[in-house]
């Protein structure tokens, strides 16, 4: 099948799963009514003195089900409980393409990549223009390393919807973990080009500029991503990356005390701020400005884009 490229962006992975709302036999969307919905059969408890199994059997629902009983463990994160119930709804209803969407889901987000897979696949052997399940079967593809089955499948996917935002961000992984830089870069600006809130092409592709040591070309648009995802703590750490190797190390000290705000765990963040706080800052440094910094992020990334030039890649690579 032949590889879909991008183009310029204009301004945007994860990153996020799409929750379906579900349909019926007939192909329509259930309307999901949880205050109505029966709870799923729970797994019973060990009673005291009884020794563990090595492993314990997963007991799937053997009674009606409904699909916003899936839904409803699913929103409550309970994935091992949704699992049992679409498990038991894909048994009662084989032919919903939506009831297989959400067992994929529910599997995969449950830490079962071979599960979500078949799962990805049942649906899209019912309906295969199932964007949902094509793009999300995209994603655990790229879990299990598997880049070009990833490409293949996006590929698809943007054939039957060019308009996608998350295909081109995602095609930007595949390729970035390819070391297809060229068509990372396009793939990621063409996301950003479609969607000027996508903070995580502009994050990621942010990074590779920082992978290949260009560091003034990844300031504005992580800069932007930050401004948009103030709650995501590798968009400031990254940021602080990009300050650092500009000069500014004043205003990356303030990155990554954001980024441990964030998360107070982030041992990246920390490493960086121990080690950044030791250094002596220029006087004669251009001072970091956000606002204007991050204001239309894409005009400041200009033809180089598209040349493929590398440059040495930076001494610590941002995560």
């Amino acid at each position: 099948m032949a590889r879909r490229h991008y183009g310029l962006i204009t301004t945007g992975l994860i990153l996020g799963t799409v929750i379906a709302a579900g349909c019926s036999d007939s192909g329509k969307k259930p309307v999901a009514k949880t205050q109505e919905s029966k709870p799923a059969v729970p797994v019973p408890t060990k009673p005291a003195g009884v020794e563990e199994l090595a492993q314990a059997p997963t007991l799937v629902p053997t009674g009606p089900v409904s699909f916003a009983d899936g839904e409803t463990a699913f929103k409550a994160k309970s994935y091992a409980e949704a699992t049992r119930v679409f498990t038991r709804y894909t048994e009662q209803h084989p032919d919903n393409v939506w009831g297989h969407f959400m067992l994929g889901l529910s599997t995969w987000k449950g830490g079962d990549l071979m599960g979500a897979e078949s799962a990805f696949e049942k649906a899209l052997t019912i309906d295969p223009k199932h964007m949902k399940s094509l793009v999300n079967l995209s994603r655990v593809l790229l879990e299990e390393k598997r880049t070009e089955d990833a490409i293949e499948r996006l590929t698809e996917a943007t054939e039957i919807d060019p308009t996608s935002k998350d295909v081109p961000r995602l095609l930007g992984r595949a390729y970035h973990a390819q070391g297809n830089t060229v068509e990372a870069i396009k793939a990621y600006r063409h996301a950003i080009e479609l969607d000027g809130q996508d903070s995580w092409a502009m994050n990621n592709l942010g990074l590779i500029f920082l992978e290949q040591g260009r560091a003034s070309d990844a300031l504005p648009l992580l800069t932007r991503a930050v401004e948009l995802g103030k709650d995501v703590p590798a968009f400031h750490n990254n940021l602080g990356m990009a300050l650092e190797h500009t000069g500014r190390f004043s205003a990356a000290a303030t990155a990554y005390t954001n980024a441990l705000g964030a998360d107070p765990n982030y041992e990246k963040a920390k490493q960086n701020l121990a080690r950044i706080e030791k250094v002596k800052e220029d006087p004669k440094t251009e001072p970091f400005e956000p606002e204007t910094t991050a204001k239309s992020p894409e005009q400041k990334i200009d033809e180089k884009v598209e040349t493929g030039r590398t440059e040495p890649i930076v001494s610590e690579q941002a995560k």
